[in-house]
């Protein structure tokens, strides 16, 4: 119990016992670079506001010799077109920058138990994986109870059609078996009731971001996605189908797939990876060996963004290993100040 590394409970504590000041309710909105090494050491400027209230106003910026922008994929991606394309205080910014995104190749699926027999909430999140076939592992997860929102994200699983042959599939499912469709969508305790099976595969498969409006950004300005032509993300795992169906059936439950592959043949993930490619120069990538973006020293990406692959499991210890490396290539001296404050 309680015993899970996380960043709120131990992460963050560790850091401050080594001198770090973590400002909450902070979101970095541009990183300025300044006219050259400045006397008090400083070469950017970091220019934040509060995330929330009505006015959100913003601080005084924060002067750094070096800075690590370590917001994830999504926020990472977000600052780093943010400060190149808009604010246009990193204009250098790799055009590589939101290539070669990828995802653990994975589908979220699961089985809902028609019965409150067993109550599938208790217990360590993910307690084992196997391999389903030579490119697939599946993960059974559970979800805490309280956590029935998580409901919204599934759907019925449907193996092919069109979005209007899906929704029609969804509709005939609902006509015939009523009973399950209140038991996965509308009564309470589904948390309690549930197992997700993670399905995931390490195929070297991608995407692209970039900015963007579409309707699932709710036409706001923000990161849209493209295929990649010669290695598109899979939108179905087809052994993931056949082993959530086998353990419905084996436990008495309901099986699942998530709304956006079964309706809109859209495939989702948990794990999103990528963005900021390693490469020997701009072109090739937007970092270098040390996780330095290239043209601006000093400047550090540390995250699942600078992922260089598809792990095809889950990612936070490769990402954690990232981090060291990219830590073991700070120059001494400048890890000698950090420390000391």
């Amino acid at each position: 119990y309680n015993s899970k590394n996380t960043l709120p409970k131990n992460y963050l504590h560790f850091a401050e016992k080594w001198g770090a000041d973590i400002r909450p309710d902070t979101t970095v909105r541009d990183i300025r670079p300044l006219a050259g090494l400045q006397p008090d050491g400083a070469r950017y400027e970091v220019h934040h506001q509060r995330s929330r209230g009505w006015s959100r106003p913003h601080g005084a910026p924060i002067r750094a010799r070096h800075v690590i922008v370590s917001a994830g994929t999504l926020g990472t991606l977000r600052l780093l077109f943010r400060c190149r394309d808009r604010t246009r205080s990193l204009p250098a910014i790799s055009r590589r920058l939101g290539t070669m995104v990828r995802t653990n190749n994975e589908a979220l699926l699961g089985s809902v138990s028609r019965t409150a027999a067993t109550d599938y909430s208790q217990g360590i999140a993910i307690t084992s994986i196997f391999r389903a076939d030579n490119v697939t592992t599946i993960e059974p997860v559970r979800y805490p109870a309280g956590s029935s929102a998580m409901r919204l994200l599934g759907g019925p699983m449907i193996d092919s059609g069109g979005l209007l042959s899906r929704l029609g599939q969804s509709a005939l499912e609902i006509v015939r078996r009523p009973g399950d469709f209140l038991r996965t969508h509308l009564l309470p305790g589904w948390a309690e009731r549930t197992t997700i099976l993670l399905a995931m595969q390490w195929e070297d498969n991608r995407i692209r971001l970039r900015p963007g409006r579409s309707l699932f950004t709710g036409f706001r300005d923000d990161l849209v996605s493209e295929p990649d032509r010669e290695a598109t993300i899979p939108t179905k795992i087809e052994v993931g189908h056949q082993v959530t169906r086998t353990f419905a059936a084996r436990s008495g439950g309901i099986a699942m797939g998530s709304v956006n592959e079964a309706l809109f043949d859209i495939p989702m993930t948990a794990h999103i990876l990528g963005g900021v490619p390693f490469g020997a120069d701009a072109e090739e990538g937007v970092i270098d060996a040390d996780c330095q973006v290239h043209g601006y020293p000093g400047l550090y990406v540390v995250d699942g963004s600078i992922m260089p692959a598809n792990p095809g499991v889950n990612p936070s210890l490769t990402i954690t290993a990232l981090a060291e490396y990219a830590m073991s290539r700070v120059p001494a001296a400048a890890r000698a100040r950090a420390a000391t404050g």
